[in-house]
């Protein structure tokens, strides 16, 4: 399974509009974070996306995103939603009016929209047109949602969603694992962004669904604290309670803190937690970063 962060930045992106600080100015590709979103191909070849940002039609330029099976969204917020629009090349409904004839006799079954049912009525009421027949003009995504609460497969893939707390909104983490050839052997990645707090019950989900967790990669924005997000302290505590996982990651990273700060923080107060200690690494994300299990 690969597993690319096709962003990793948080609302705001890095740089910033109109900033003149070091990070935003900075030359280091490190440094240069769109909004977050993964992109994730599986060993039977399912193609996957995690949050569909506002840079993903440029995402899926960059990183040759070629095809996508499903969509797994996190929540409703603009930097992981408003690039629902452009999922239309992978699958779209054609008007009655089309230019291009071919395009009407062109049949693709919808793409599935797996989320939580809160995240389906704000993207009903906001994108309304998506649910909707096509009268005129160039038509739109065809896509059908799926309220996801308990494991599923696609294919050779388990996916277990993962109750958040991002504030007061309720998010969706998502663990995605695989089998050896023999079926005894489990091996996962766990993706948990935008979140302030995870409920025992979610932890107990990633212990007991994981098999081997490669690696976990975990909502952290800065250093200060923060309502609606994890700190880097309060990423390192929760990892540290999930314990299992081989390599953690930070993602959805604001432009307080460069690549390198936010290595040298984890550096400096990694020895508070034993089961980090004991990782195989304990580093932030960056844009085009490749995970395998």
């Amino acid at each position: 399974m690969l597993f690319r962060f096709l962003g990793t930045g948080t609302s705001h992106g890095v740089p910033v509009i109109a900033c003149n600080c070091k990070v935003c100015k900075s030359h280091n590709k490190k440094n240069k974070r769109n909004r977050s979103s993964v992109y994730i191909v599986t060993d039977d070849n399912k193609h996957f996306v995690v949050d569909t940002s506002p840079e993903f039609r440029l995402q899926c330029i960059k990183y040759k995103v070629s095809h996508v099976d499903a969509v797994f969204l996190t929540h409703s917020h603009a930097d992981h939603l408003h690039g629902i629009d452009d999922l239309r090349i992978f699958s779209s409904i054609q008007s009655p009016d089309t230019i291009d004839e071919s395009a009407k006799n062109e049949s693709k079954p919808p793409i599935t929209i797996y989320t939580n049912r809160k995240c389906m009525e704000h993207l009903e009421f906001r994108f309304p047109y998506l649910f909707m027949p096509v009268k005129e003009g160039g038509g739109h995504a065809n896509i059908q949602l799926f309220p996801a609460e308990t494991s599923f497969n696609i294919g050779d893939t388990t996916i277990t969603p993962i109750p958040l707390m991002h504030g007061h909104l309720e998010t969706t983490g998502w663990l995605f694992s695989k089998w050896d050839k023999n079926h005894k052997n489990k091996e996962s990645i766990a993706y948990l962004t935008d979140c302030n707090y995870i409920p025992q019950k979610s932890f107990d989900l990633i212990k007991n669904n994981s098999g081997k967790l490669k690696h976990l990669v975990i909502d952290g924005l800065r250093i200060d604290k923060h309502s609606t997000h994890f700190s880097f302290l309060e990423a390192m505590e929760a990892a540290n309670i999930i314990g299992c996982a081989e390599q953690v990651w930070f993602t959805h990273m604001t432009h307080k803190s460069s690549h390198n700060q936010v290595k040298k923080y984890i550096k400096e107060h990694i020895n508070q937690f034993p089961a980090l200690k004991s990782a195989k690494s304990v580093l932030p994300a960056f844009d085009g970063l490749e995970l395998k299990i």
